[in-house]
């Protein structure tokens, strides 16, 4: 029996990429650029490692991206995005409009074509998520408080990667590009997005709980795997790519209560075909071609991280951020990563851009990801030299942009409420608009197909509406927020009138749509009156069980949404300075295994307090000077970014494996001590809380000064205490 093609090529590939990773690992750089490396000499020196069917190894490149982009999901989840503010939101604006820009324009000064100018400025335009939080492992510097507004830059930009992976899509396979074309693909990817966002998030969960007595790690491997590949043929399906629907589905399994353990579990299926891919991305290099174009390499590569370091400083700043923070979240992001290969593979795959471009952006992202650490290191230097030199009036003028956004103050009621109708409005006329064309397309014809007329008509009909009340009767009836309408409506100085016009417009598009439907079926003036009686049918008749519908639809929506913080919660509430928890796995090689904690004290040699440990199902809050560490243990710790910083080196490495947490929670809170308080003059140890479980973690002295407080620590007049309460 001949051996395959396939088996042969895989064993070659797989076995390069093994001892080249295996030498990077020794030389402490990413693995991923063993790939590459691999990938080059698969391709590049034929007499000695022969390839003989490339065509099987871009079907596993295939692959490899759909499961790159699944794991990527599962990291990103669209709550993140939702949670990571303005600041890095705008931050991500400046970068990507920037990088887009210089991009393009310097590759009109090469002479090349737009359609690769376009594509080399969307590959500028993101930096690598995976090259940055390993940076941030090797220098220890996951818990400070700058790596947040960086995490948040790396969110937007995924997204943005995925919005460019379909625009450029479109773009390439037109010959010209038409503004109409443009605006409806953006149109059904947000369509796209917020229904599959929606209908996953209600129903994956659901599933999920009632499955979870079965789901050991192979048959949960099996269903997420199951679930991806089925997103992958949906997105097809609706035109789009592979890498969207594998994107969508992780972040909708992201936000499940299994979202880290099917990410842990999935891990190694990722490594395995991502490392194919990688192969993959060596493999189209040809080495000539690199000292062809030695001069465009070094260009994009400055161009990269001076860009880089200036648009992000930039747009932090703008963002409010103060100087210190921009310069170290900018110094981490000058590099590009993975997303620019799926960019620069798709450029090929559909024939849009030169072959040069290919080779150029792996040579940049070679050479960036070396220089990363070194430029990251730099970051600390270029702030003193900044803070020193700066001229007064421009250290004026940026001290103004994040005294700006500290001072600035919150929109009135009225203003909030108007926007939470706007968004909740939005969502649900692109639900209504994403969902009718589906139908049309392809349940129609099927009951054209079976059913008489006019009775399929009206099946069609009947059903739609069905199908569609609950979300129909949210547009028209849904209370937003209803503690602050409730508290407006109640004002004595608020004018009803434009709320009762949000409520009227609320109704007006509602029945819009059901005007759309009837019309569709129908005539103009059949369609009209029917929706006037439809309307009041609805109103008077069964008003009251579409309203309980609505609600427990609601309700379980926001339940699996929000299912996941409730079984891991931390709340966080406003600290003194940047004093905040940070949570570490303890590795068995740290000298900390195995001591009790009266023998090591952990305020006075790191200046952070243990809060709780996590062991196995057991959980110990605030630990006693009896218990000790062991390995493996997942701790939550409280303190400053230096201070975590310095016990993370001795802990050695967090946690990011699959635990079930219970449902307790954790509050680092804060309290002014004024003079008639009773506390004033005693001493820690001797201060009795209202709750039993009250851990004092730091102490602010009138003077500014923050101090890690003793048992003996007497407590003044003007302190203001943190404290952590289980």
């Amino acid at each position: 029996m001949e051996l395959h093609s396939l088996i042969s090529d895989l064993a070659l590939i797989l076995g390069l990429a093994g001892i080249i990773s295996l030498l990077f690992k020794w030389l402490k750089q990413p693995v991923v650029l063993g790939y590459i490396v691999a990938g080059i000499l698969a391709a590049n020196f034929n007499r000695i490692f022969t390839i003989m069917d490339t065509e099987n190894i871009a079907i596993w490149s295939e692959i490899g991206i759909v499961f790159l982009l699944f794991t990527l999901g599962l990291e990103f989840s669209f709550k993140k995005l939702l949670k990571v503010g303005g600041s890095a939101v705008i931050s991500a604006s400046v970068i990507i409009i920037g990088m887009m820009v210089s991009g393009f324009l310097v590759g009109l000064m090469f002479g090349w074509k737009p359609m690769t100018c376009i594509f080399l400025g969307a590959m500028l335009s993101m930096s690598s998520t995976t090259i940055i939080i390993k940076a941030f492992d090797d220098f220890g510097l996951k818990s400070q408080q700058f790596t947040t507004q960086v995490f948040g830059i790396l969110i937007v930009e995924d997204l943005f990667a995925i919005v460019m992976l379909v625009l450029l899509n479109s773009l390439a396979s037109s010959a010209h590009i038409e503004t109409n074309v443009l605006f409806e693909t953006i149109f059904n990817l947000v369509a796209f997005l917020v229904i599959w966002f929606v209908i996953g998030l209600y129903f994956i969960p659901i599933f999920l709980r009632k499955v979870r007595r079965f789901l050991n790690d192979e048959t949960l491997l099996i269903v997420a795997l199951a679930l991806c590949l089925g997103m992958v043929v949906m997105a097809d399906v609706a035109g789009f790519s592979a890498a969207l629907g594998a994107f969508v589905m992780g972040s909708i399994l992201a936000e499940t209560v299994e979202g880290e353990r099917i990410e842990r579990i999935t891990r190694p299926v990722k490594n395995l075909f991502g490392a194919i891919f990688f192969v993959s991305v060596g493999m189209m290099i040809k080495v000539e071609m690199l000292g062809m174009y030695w001069w465009p390499i070094l260009v994009i590569t400055l161009l990269v991280i001076v860009g880089q370091i200036f648009f992000a400083t930039s747009g932090i700043l703008i963002s409010g951020q103060p100087l210190n923070m921009a310069l170290k979240s900018a110094f981490s992001l000058g590099q590009i990563g993975e997303f620019a290969f799926i960019i620069a593979t798709l450029g090929v795959s559909l024939n849009a851009t030169d072959e040069f471009l290919y080779p150029i952006a792996v040579a940049v992202s070679v050479i960036t990801t070396f220089t990363t650490p070194f430029i990251m290191r730099s970051a600390d230097s270029a702030y003193g030299f900044l803070d020193k030199h700066l001229p007064l009036k421009v250290r004026y003028f940026i001290d103004n942009l994040s005294n700006t956004k500290m001072n600035n103050p919150q929109p009135s009621g009225w203003k909030k409420l108007l926007k939470e109708h706007l968004v909740d409005i939005v969502l649900h006329v692109i639900i209504l608009a994403g969902v009718l064309p589906l139908y049309y397309n392809y349940a129609s014809p099927l009951f054209d197909k079976y059913l008489p007329e006019p009775y399929n008509l009206l099946v069609e009909v009947v059903l739609l509406l069905v199908v569609l009340s609950p979300i129909l009767f949210s547009l028209a009836f849904r209370r937003v927020n209803k503690p602050l309408t409730a508290e407006l409506l109640a004002s004595p100085d608020f004018k009803r009138a434009p709320l009762f016009a949000v409520w009227i417009f609320r109704i007006a598009v509602s029945l819009i749509f059901v005007g759309i439907i009837f019309i569709h079926y129908t005539s103009w003036w059949l369609g009209i009156i029917l929706t006037a009686i439809f309307g009041l049918v609805a109103l008077v008749g069964f008003s009251k069980q579409i309203s309980k519908m609505v609600s427990r639809i609601e309700l379980t929506f926001k339940e699996n949404l929000n299912a996941k913080d409730a079984s891991k919660q931390i709340v966080r509430d406003k600290l003194i300075y940047n004093v905040h928890l940070g949570t570490f796995e303890v590795s068995p090689n740290s000298s900390l295994v195995g001591r009790y904690f009266y023998k090591i004290d952990l305020r006075k040699e790191f200046g952070v307090s243990i809060v709780s440990i996590e062991r196995g199902d057991n959980k110990i809050y605030l630990p006693s000077a009896r218990d000790q560490l062991m390995p493996f243990d997942e701790i939550v710790a409280v303190g400053t970014d230096e201070q975590l910083s310095k016990f993370q080196r001795m802990v050695d490495g967090s946690s990011d494996s699959y635990k079930e947490v219970k449902s307790k929670e954790i509050h680092l809170s804060n309290l002014s001590v004024s003079v008639d308080s009773p506390f004033v003059g005693k001493t820690i140890s001797s201060v009795h809380f209202d709750n039993e479980k009250t851990l004092v973690v730091a102490i602010q002295r009138m003077d500014g000064s923050l101090i890690t407080p003793m048992a003996d620590t007497r407590i003044l007049v003007g302190d203001i205490i943190s404290m952590v309460t289980v």
